[in-house]
């Protein structure tokens, strides 16, 4: 820092530090950009300079000079989700890894499930803010926004979308297997009234999970019961916030509502897969209070492998299926980073297998 024209402190500038230094303020502005043409020992005594003078680098300025930010945008619904913390793990994980030199700063954007409030960030990530940006989610309203932003060849990564139509890199879990080999688990067992508690409706990976589940059912030649498939009312009350829809406590509702109504079907099931872990202790909860044990009574596959505790649940972990969501972030960090580095390099689709977790929550049907 500097005393200006009447005594106060001001910030240092790049003609201070070229001024103190007897240099050029090219010569300066090549030295922060590590451009050639600049000698080791000028560039040691400009870097000194810039140490002794507090100078802090205008990275607006920088940026438009080198068309870059290096900055990535990370655009999610919910940063506090169980799903994106496990997400953004891998994320930073990669960073640590294919950013060694530091090159790179993350802004993550929450946009709690809103489509205004998404598009609004992306808009703002994408309009110099950013280099690159990685989209993680499936909602059906998500379409619109990755539509748009393929058409204006922006480096773009998704995770969990599985857009057809765009040519973008992804990360995708397949969801389609893990619900057919829990329900095929399941059916292994000796089970053949298998019920389903389905997820958001409004979320790709719902309908995937749904479409494994119906699979294995027709593979193993079990008639598809449509009075054992729930669709939960993920619908905001009356009066509640609209964020609510998302929230923990609703997964939860869900699930106990769906329970106590597959409970109370005249042939109720002997087993439930349920697209969500969340949901399905919910529904445990249901179970406890009519007086039904699991797996005694009721066998429950669950998904997402979450722990019943993290929920304020004493109920013992079930079986799931668990997504590699830690390798996710980690794989399309790395993609974005990628891309970055070189602009015409070919787009990628990387396909992540789920695995089967088998606890104590299931049981053979006698």
């Amino acid at each position: 820092m500097l005393r200006n024209e009447n005594g106060g402190i001001g910030m240092a500038t790049i003609k201070d530090v070229a001024e103190r230094v007897g240099v050029s303020v090219t010569l300066v502005s090549r030295t922060l950009n590590n451009q050639k043409g600049v000698k080791p020992e000028s560039r040691a005594k400009i870097l000194q300079a810039m140490r002794d003078l507090n100078y802090v680098p205008n990275e607006l300025a920088r940026s438009l000079v080198l068309q870059r930010t290096n900055t990535i945008g990370i655009v999610l619904d919910y940063l506090s989700s169980p799903s994106a913390s496990k997400l953004i793990k891998g994320l930073e994980k990669g960073v640590d890894e294919f950013d060694k030199e530091g090159v790179y700063n993350i802004i993550y954007c929450s946009a709690s499930g809103d489509f205004q409030k998404k598009q609004r960030h992306v808009a703002f990530l994408t309009k110099g803010r950013a280099d690159g940006v990685l989209i993680y989610g499936s909602l059906v309203t998500d379409d619109e926004i990755i539509m748009n932003l393929s058409q204006s060849n922006f480096p773009t990564t998704l995770i969990e979308n599985d857009l057809d139509s765009v040519n973008a890199n992804k990360v995708v879990m397949d969801n389609v297997d893990g619900a057919y080999r829990a329900t095929q688990y399941l059916i292994g067992l000796g089970h053949r009234r298998i019920a389903h508690v389905t997820g958001n409706i409004n979320l790709k990976i719902t309908l995937e999970r749904l479409n494994g589940y119906m699979r294995a059912l027709q593979d193993a030649q079990i008639p598809i019961d449509p009075t054992l498939i729930i669709y939960p009312d993920f619908s905001v009350p009356q009066g509640g916030d609209t964020h609510d829809v998302w929230s923990i406590e609703t997964y939860i509702r869900c699930g106990y509502e769906s329970g106590n109504k597959l409970m109370d079907h005249p042939d109720r099931p002997t087993a439930i897969f349920f697209a969500t872990d969340i949901s399905a202790f919910g529904a445990m909860k249901a179970l406890e209070e009519r007086g039904l044990s699991v797996p005694d009574d009721v066998s429950i596959f669950g998904y997402d492998d979450e722990r019943p505790a993290d929920f304020g649940f004493q109920f013992e972990p079930i079986s799931t299926v668990k997504q590699p969501l830690e390798l996710a972030g980690y794989t399309g960090i790395k993609q974005v980073i990628s891309s970055l580095q070189d602009l015409n390099a070919p787009k990628e689709r990387i396909v992540l297998k789920t695995d089967l977790i088998i606890r104590n929550s299931c049981k053979e049907k006698v």
